[in-house]
């Protein structure tokens, strides 16, 4: 089901328009599921996928996609550790992330290939951690939209604060739940702000 919701929202992104797609994850099982719908789906439209995971979930989907994929299939994957992208530095910083994920685009963009992105979105002990990650999700929005992105967030429910999930679906065009992804009724556009006010 949630195979054929990525594919129709992928004629969004041909009207050249951003797909911005928040992920709350309540259990394992049913993410990885999810994260391989999102693969399929865009291999069977043509697109690479750009996978920003923990390194365990990474090791779990390729023993999993061994089986079901082909080598050329496994060729439009293109998987980075979300420890180094997120916290190479020690801490999360959006500006130095931004330009991590605008080095890594490039060659798409240069190449002219169809892409998706599915980040798992983590960082460590970190003071001020809610406001930082309420200004790099707004910023993202907009990166989103301006480019015509098409961008999965999952963030792991045990270690998101009510007060910040509520700012997430104002920075997100769309909510995925365990069974559905649907428009987010808190959303605000990106030439607005979607950070508390």
């Amino acid at each position: 089901m949630l195979k054929h919701k990525f594919s129709k929202l992928n004629k969004i992104i041909q009207e050249k328009k951003g797909v911005h797609i928040f992920y709350n994850i309540k259990e394992q099982d049913t993410y990885i599921c999810h994260l391989i719908a999102f693969i399929d789906s865009a291999l069977e439209q043509g697109d690479h996928v750009l996978l920003i995971e923990s390194q365990r979930i990474i090791n779990i989907l390729k023993d999993e996609l061994k089986i079901r994929m082909t080598s050329e299939q496994m060729g439009s994957l293109h998987m980075i550790n979300n420890f180094d992208y997120y916290v190479s530095t020690g801490s999360f910083q959006p500006e130095i992330i931004f330009g991590h994920l605008s080095r890594t685009l490039q060659p798409f963009f240069d190449k002219g290939i169809s892409f998706r992105i599915w980040a798992h979105v983590e960082w460590g002990q970190q003071e001020g951690i809610v406001a930082i990650l309420e200004e790099f999700e707004a910023e993202a929005d907009m990166v989103v939209n301006e480019q015509g992105l098409y961008l999965v967030c999952a963030y792991d429910q045990s270690r998101l604060p009510a007060t910040l999930e509520e700012q997430l679906m104002k920075c997100h065009g769309y909510v995925m739940s365990e069974n559905d992804i649907v428009v987010s009724e808190l959303y605000v556009q990106p030439s607005k702000s979607c950070k508390k006010g």
